[in-house]
């Protein structure tokens, strides 16, 4: 590598990082984002309730607790990577891809899990946004194979290729039931007996992106592959937000007396959150370290 201050490893193959920052569209567009998200919520039914989903009462308090992160931490985590990304900084991508793939993840339920029976405005305002975040979630991977991070040794980067083994069985062990009672011919829960096709748009998200794209991860970075670091930030962010939002689901459900609510299952998903929530912590403020301390993505340490 050419750059002054930053050595490459003997063996080393890899391209440099770009100067230029992320193209201003980059920022803009996260910044619109942020802006949907924020109406989406702000019309629903936690704020003024101008949009109203023909769903069961479980999932109405299930969506009142996903529109609630949403409106503190998704939108405030999307504008703020928007304008990192408009100030030219060029970790903006790295901070972009978690709201935008949590987006992408939540708008499938929001668009297939009402079943509506008729053409609705909302959908098609829900569908242009699920274009955009899943657009960003892309470009934000793409953008990313340029963003300098902190230097890692192969003991830390076998570590992490650990912990995305972790994160894939927490999340393929929630379904062991679903798995099990498939060859039962079991029925699914009653908590989402009434809309079935929520429960299986969650089920083909998780069990045939997100865990295979968290295997994929461990995977790159346990082998040392060339952008294992890269899809290390991309997992711990969008760890960092979804199961955030399940908690916030099952905690309105306690508060609103659901007779679906579970205290056991509220705990376990709050411990899940404020673990995720640390490792999230400690990845991202990495980023913010002088610059002598960065080496590109491309490069495997």
């Amino acid at each position: 590598m050419e750059r002054a201050g930053i050595g490459s490893m003997p063996g080393e193959t890899s391209r440099p990082a770009a100067k230029a920052p992320p193209p201003g569209a980059y920022g803009v567009l996260l910044l619109v984002l942020a802006g949907s998200l924020l109406a989406n919520s702000v019309l629903g039914p936690l704020v003024l309730g101008v949009v109203r989903y023909p769903v069961s009462d479980t999932l109405a308090n299930q969506l009142l607790g996903l529109e609630l992160v949403t409106l503190v931490v998704v939108v405030p985590w999307a504008a703020l990577a928007g304008v990192a990304g408009l100030m030219g900084a060029r970790s903006a991508p790295l901070f972009g891809f978690a709201p935008s793939a949590y987006a992408a993840y939540m708008l499938v339920q929001y668009i297939l899990g009402p079943e509506y029976d008729h053409y609705s405005v909302v959908v098609l305002g829900q569908l242009l946004t699920f274009v955009l975040a899943a657009g960003l979630m892309v470009w934000s991977w793409a953008l990313s194979a340029y963003v300098p991070v902190p230097r890692r040794d192969s003991r830390d980067q076998r570590r992490a290729g650990l912990v995305m083994f972790a994160l894939a069985t927490f999340v393929a062990l929630r379904y062991a039931g679903a798995v099990g009672g498939s060859f039962a011919g079991a029925g699914i829960g009653a908590e989402f007996a009434e809309e079935r096709t929520f429960y299986w748009s969650i089920f083909l998200l998780d069990l045939g992106i997100v865990v295979p794209c968290t295997v994929a991860a461990g995977c790159a970075l346990v082998s040392g592959a060339a952008g294992g670091w890269r899809a290390h930030y991309a997992v711990i962010g969008w760890f960092a937000l979804v199961p955030p939002s399940v908690t916030a689901m099952a905690v309105v459900m306690l508060l609103r007396d659901d007779p679906h609510a579970s205290v056991p299952t509220t705990l376990l998903l709050g411990a899940a959150s404020v673990v995720f929530g640390s490792f999230a912590w400690h990845t991202f403020r990495t980023l913010l370290r002088p610059a002598g301390s960065l080496v590109p993505t491309g490069h495997v340490s």
